[in-house]
Order: structure tokens, then C-alpha cells, then sequence
């Protein structure tokens, strides 16, 4: 006759490693388009610029929350609103306003094809993106030129995912975490959410 105390530990390891394996498929979900880049359409290009275009417009109407939707959950998540409005309110004063976006070019493009940033921190793997080449005017500033734009695929549709566009308004080029500087980066994003200044 099997060993009761066996059964129930045989029973708490399983459980313990179907919750693990259920927690590893939150932690990295499946790709949304596997067959990016090579599999892109001029339809997805399209989209991702009107995407771009919305968040922009967004931008300088001064509707930084709408903007801020318009932005990657994932980036998102470390750049809550209220840091995102002073960020945006600041570029807008500092830059003088955005008179003129031109797109010099386009590219559907995977995370090892888009530079890292300043201290760096290079976008996520396994997410679509389509890359912007701007020129870009500003009423007072003068950035480097091209800009650049990368939108990204996510839940929600084409996102704002990173770049220099507006002249690096949050202090260095714009990506979203890898999943290994989420890990190493997340207490102290938590830390910086908590002491951000209200609206």
C-alpha cells in the first residue's frame, strides 16, 4: 500500500512545479509575430506610423497622459505619469516646441538592430519594432541629427517604444528593459515611482 506521507509530498512537489511553470509562462510569453522581421508588411509599417503620428500630436497638444497611453505598457512601467508629464513639460520648455517632423526613413527591425543607450541598457528581445529615421525642428533646441523613433508591438497595438525623438527628453535615449535589467532594475524603479511628484 503506498506511504500517505509520500502521496502528499509527491502531490506538493507537482503542484509547486506546475505553479512555477505557470509563473515562467507570465514571466515570457510567447512572441507576438515569431516571423518578425522578415514577415513585416508595408500594412504593419503603416500602423506603427500612425501610431507614431498620434503620439506626437498628443505631445504637442500638451495632452501628456494621452500621450503617455500612447507609450509601450513596458515602458510605461518604469516611467509612471506623473514623472512622464514633468518630463514632457520640461522637453516642451527646454526645446522650444516641435515645428517639424520629417520621416527620412523606415525599417521593420528586431532589438539587436537598434543602438543601446548612454549607459547601456538595450531594448527587449522577442518584441516587433519598427524604426523611425527624423529630421527634426525645434523652436529653440538643436539636437543631433537624425532623430530616431521606435515603435513597438505590444497587447495594445503599435506603441511608442524608445528612442531619441524629443530630444531625449528623459535624460538619456529612450528603451524598454531587457527582462535581465528589469530584474536587476526593479527595486529601484519601484523606489523612484514611489517619490515621483504628484500631477
Amino acid at each position: 500500500m503506498p506511504d500517505p506521507g509520500r502521496r502528499r509530498l509527491l502531490g506538493a512537489g507537482l503542484f509547486a512545479v506546475g505553479v512555477a511553470a505557470g509563473a515562467a509562462a507570465r514571466a515570457a510569453p510567447a512572441p507576438l509575430r515569431p516571423d518578425w522581421p522578415a514577415g513585416a508588411t508595408p500594412a504593419d509599417v503603416e500602423a506603427a506610423h500612425a501610431a507614431l503620428q498620434a503620439w506626437i500630436a498628443a505631445f504637442r497638444a500638451g495632452d501628456y497622459p494621452a500621450q503617455w497611453r500612447l507609450t509601450d505598457p513596458r515602458l510605461r512601467r518604469w516611467t509612471n505619469l506623473p514623472r512622464w508629464r514633468k518630463a514632457m513639460r520640461r522637453a516642451a520648455h527646454r526645446n522650444g516646441g516641435l515645428l517639424d517632423v520629417e520621416v527620412s526613413g523606415r525599417a521593420a527591425v528586431e532589438a539587436r538592430q537598434l543602438p543601446c543607450t548612454e549607459q547601456g541598457h538595450c531594448y527587449r528581445r522577442d518584441v516587433p519594432y519598427v524604426v523611425f529615421i527624423l529630421r527634426t525642428r525645434y523652436g529653440k533646441a538643436a539636437p543631433a541629427q537624425p532623430e530616431y523613433a521606435a515603435m513597438a508591438l505590444s497587447d495594445e497595438g503599435w506603441r511608442f517604444g524608445g528612442g531619441t525623438l524629443l530630444n531625449r527628453p528623459l535624460g538619456e535615449t529612450a528603451v524598454m528593459l531587457s527582462e535581465t535589467d528589469e530584474q536587476r532594475y526593479s527595486p529601484g524603479a519601484r523606489r523612484l515611482e514611489r517619490d515621483a511628484p504628484g500631477p
